[in-house]
């Protein structure tokens, strides 16, 4: 630790940090990060794809739950994120397990 800077990452999951003493009238910021691995995402749209064509879900309803999860992969900074990926929740009843892997690290607690 050099100077004032200190950095801790934390992946999967989430962390509490207790009794951090910043003397020297420091600023204590905190920032969270979400990223998704490429692995994850392609096993996700292929659960989905062996899931639609199994039970001959509307091609239209899977091309749009693509569509969207893609753009939450990647834009997960978007305000409204979590809001988000509840309704895919509600909307896409039939993809409800591999929503819940994606989405499992960054839906903890909530």
């Amino acid at each position: 630790m050099t100077g004032s800077d200190m950095k801790i990452n934390v992946s999967g999951g989430n962390a509490s940090f207790g009794n951090i003493n910043q003397g020297d009238h420091g600023q204590l910021e905190s920032s969270q990060v979400i990223s998704f691995e490429a692995v994850d995402v392609e096993a996700f749209y292929q659960s989905i794809a062996n899931i639609a064509a199994y039970n001959n879900i509307d091609f239209n309803d899977y091309q749009q739950l693509r569509a969207q999860v893609a753009d939450l992969v990647k834009h997960p900074e978007q305000p409204g994120f979590m809001e988000t990926v509840e309704e895919l929740y509600d909307k896409y009843s039939w993809a409800l397990k591999p929503l819940g892997a994606l989405f499992s690290t960054v839906c903890v607690g909530s």
